[in-house]
C-alpha cells in the first residue's frame, strides 16, 4: 500500500478556512487535537495553530481527519486549487486505492500518475475518471493530463506573434477538440488579446492574468469528452 508521505506534494490547504470552521464549531485548538486523536491522528494543539498560521501544512491523513473533526467537506479546507489528480481526488473524498479501483487500475499506477499529474488511459478509464471525480470539465481533463502549461505556452506564442493559423494544429492536438471549434475560439481570443508584433522565433511574453480563462470562455467551457483524442491518449513517455 502507498502512504501519503510518499507523495512529494502536500495537499492544498486553506488556513483561513480551517480557522473559520473551527470558530464556527466553537472548538479550541486543544479540543481539535483531542478529537483528531480519535481519528488516528496524533498532534499537539501547537500543530493545529501552526496549520492555521500557515507555518506548516497538514498531511493528507491530517487534512481528512481535520475535515471530519470540523464537520466540513475536505474541499472546504482546500480553498481554490488547480485541477490536479491529487486535488480532485481529495475533493471527491477518495483514497488513492479507491480512486484506482474506481477507474480500473492498481493503486500503484494511479499513484504514479498522481505524482506527475499525467493522466494516461483509454476512453473507458477516462470516462470512469470523469465520473468518479464528480463530472470534470474539458479544461480539468486537459489539466489533469499535464497539458495546461503546453496550452498556455501556445496561447502566449499566438499573442506574441499573431500567427494563430500556425498554432492551430498544436492547440487542437492539446485539446482534442474539433479543429473548427478551436479555430473559432482562437479567433475570438486573438481579437481580445491583440498580437504584440514579436517575431516567430522570439520568446513569448507571459500571458496576461486571466487570459487562459478567457480562452476557455471562447471555447465555450465544454464538459469533458473522454473520447476525444486529447493528451490523455498520448503514450506514457510523451509530454
Amino acid at each position: 500500500m502507498t502512504h501519503p508521505q510518499e507523495l512529494d506534494t502536500p495537499p492544498p490547504f486553506d488556513p483561513g478556512a480551517a480557522r473559520a470552521a473551527r470558530e464556527v464549531m466553537a472548538l479550541t485548538p486543544e479540543r481539535v487535537a483531542a478529537t483528531l486523536a480519535s481519528y488516528g491522528v496524533n498532534v499537539l494543539p501547537k500543530h493545529v495553530r501552526a496549520w492555521e498560521n500557515s507555518s506548516v501544512a497538514p498531511t493528507e491523513d491530517e487534512l481528512v481527519a481535520l475535515a471530519r473533526t470540523l464537520a466540513v467537506p475536505v474541499a472546504q479546507l482546500m480553498g481554490p486549487t488547480a485541477a490536479t489528480l491529487h486535488a480532485l481526488r481529495l475533493r471527491a473524498g477518495l483514497t488513492r486505492a479507491q480512486a484506482g479501483k474506481s477507474v480500473g487500475m492498481s493503486e500503484a499506477t494511479w499513484t504514479r500518475m498522481e505524482q506527475t499529474n499525467r493522466w494516461r488511459a483509454d476512453e473507458r478509464r477516462t470516462e470512469a475518471l470523469v465520473r468518479v471525480l464528480g463530472g470534470l470539465s474539458h479544461r480539468q481533463l486537459v489539466e489533469v493530463s499535464g497539458a495546461a502549461d503546453e496550452l498556455a505556452e501556445l496561447l502566449a506564442r499566438g499573442v506574441s506573434d499573431g500567427r494563430w493559423q500556425a498554432h492551430l494544429s498544436a492547440v487542437t492536438e492539446v485539446l482534442g477538440v474539433r479543429r473548427r471549434r478551436v479555430a473559432q475560439a482562437l479567433e475570438g481570443f486573438g481579437a481580445e488579446f491583440p498580437p504584440a508584433g514579436a517575431k516567430p522565433d522570439d520568446a513569448p511574453a507571459p500571458l496576461p492574468d486571466g487570459a487562459v480563462d478567457r480562452f476557455w470562455h471562447h471555447l465555450g467551457d465544454p464538459p469533458a469528452d473522454p473520447f476525444a483524442p486529447g493528451p490523455w491518449r498520448r503514450p506514457p513517455g510523451r509530454r
